[in-house]
């Protein structure tokens, strides 16, 4: 049985999962009650989408270099088109709420307009579209075997390098792929 709440935790995606979607995909859980969850998807850079050029698209002026240089992620298939900043700090943004003691998520520009000048923001990931889950969703996902479940912390969500993430995740918790039956959570 998964934990009654999974806010500020990790999904890493089992092998066997079977949407190609979420293949060796790492999941930060933004809201998980029981309406549903919500996460955004951690590991996977979006080509050649550049936070930089995003911005300026959205008529934002960058002065940081950095931001010119910072990948945007895939956050997950639902609404693509929207734009999800995950940071750390407090939630003194016009849209934000916060997920644990000093990860937040936003959604109001006011924070691109400062992440493009540098200011005010420590660590951040820009992820276009989410994952979500409707009510008892992710549960029955879960003991499907479809998921397992890592506790969250700062340094894999930030600084770990997104293609080491998903296996990052698994020996933090102990899982070995190479030895996992593909039976798991089957009697």
């Amino acid at each position: 049985m998964p934990k009654a709440n999974l806010t500020h935790h990790f999904l890493i995606a089992a092998p066997e999962l079977s949407d190609p979607r979420f293949e060796q995909a790492l999941i930060y859980i933004c809201r998980h009650d029981k309406q549903g969850a919500l996460g955004l998807m951690v590991n996977r850079p979006l080509g050649q989408a550049r936070v930089g050029k995003l911005l300026e698209d959205l008529d934002i002026e960058v002065t940081d270099a950095q931001v010119m240089e910072d990948l945007a992620l895939d956050g997950g298939p639902m609404y693509p088109e929207v734009g999800f900043v995950l940071h750390t700090g407090q939630p003194t943004w016009a849209s934000s709420f916060a997920i644990s003691e000093n990860v937040c998520i936003t959604t109001s520009q006011d924070i691109l307009k400062r992440i493009a000048a540098g200011q005010g923001i420590g660590h951040y990931q820009l992820c276009l579209g989410h994952a979500s889950w409707g009510r008892k969703q992710l549960n029955h996902e879960i003991n499907n075997g479809d998921w397992l479940i890592c506790p969250a912390d700062l340094t894999l969500l930030f600084d770990t390098p997104f293609e080491e993430r998903w296996q990052v995740a698994a020996d933090k918790i102990g899982v070995n792929f190479d030895y996992l039956s593909s039976d798991i959570g089957h009697a």
